[in-house]
């Protein structure tokens, strides 16, 4: 799946693998790749919705934000187009140590190229990281299961991409809307899970060892079904 060469890389592929991987094995510890997306672009059909050409650099960096992102490319043959995505590189530096730090799983649906995806890093019981994909769909609104407790209120701070800081309160699965207008775009959230008036939030750390019960039943529960 790394190769051009012979038009058999798809970036909505390179997000799948880990989004499934990442249930089983810790996603910071995996070397995902991005490639250059304007090498061989006349090994894909013009038609394709999924060649690597109909992406945006920044996304494709952005598929790997979970993981270490692995550049598997010769940077020399870049255009200069290409550069414009230092920036993104410069934003994620200082979050890097956070987001890897905490507990991440995947989170939506199953990356198919059409679908609403993406992770959530969990570093203690209030806050934590989410990163979020609109892939190649007709909804500019989606809404996702993810691992935040049902029926708190919780606020979305964007850190990086094209989302807008907003608080929602969490349904049933963990689900919340998020809004990106754009197909083929992606929102980096700091979260924060807010206490109840006049009481507070009990906070249970999550670490890398170790999932709470709540997780791993809510996990169980899916096997089964």
């Amino acid at each position: 799946n790394r190769y051009t060469d012979w038009g058999n890389y798809y970036p909505y592929r390179t997000l799948r693998n880990l989004w499934m991987l990442s249930r089983y094995v810790p996603a910071e510890k995996m070397q995902i790749e991005f490639l250059n997306k304007w090498r061989n672009a006349d090994k894909y059909d013009a038609a394709d919705p999924f060649a690597p050409a109909r992406y945006s650099f920044d996304y494709l960096f952005a598929i790997t934000l979970a993981a270490q992102p692995l550049a598997w490319m010769e940077a020399s043959n870049l255009p200069e187009e290409a550069y414009i995505t230092a920036s993104l590189l410069k934003k994620y530096q200082p979050l890097q140590l956070r987001f890897h730090q905490g507990v991440i799983l995947p989170i939506g649906e199953e990356p198919s190229g059409r679908s609403w995806t993406g992770f959530q890093s969990t570093v203690s019981g209030t806050q934590g990281y989410l990163v979020v994909y609109r892939e190649d769909n007709e909804q500019a609104r989606g809404t996702i299961d993810t691992w935040l407790p049902e029926g708190k209120k919780v606020d979305f701070i964007p850190v990086m991409g094209s989302g807008k800081k907003f608080a929602a309160k969490v349904g049933a699965q963990g689900r919340v809307s998020f809004e990106l207008n754009d197909k083929n775009s992606f929102a980096l959230y700091q979260y924060e899970v807010k206490p109840k008036k006049g009481g507070y939030l009990h906070s249970t750390l999550i670490t890398n060892d170790v999932l709470t019960t709540d997780l791993q039943s809510v996990m169980m529960r899916e096997e089964e079904h």
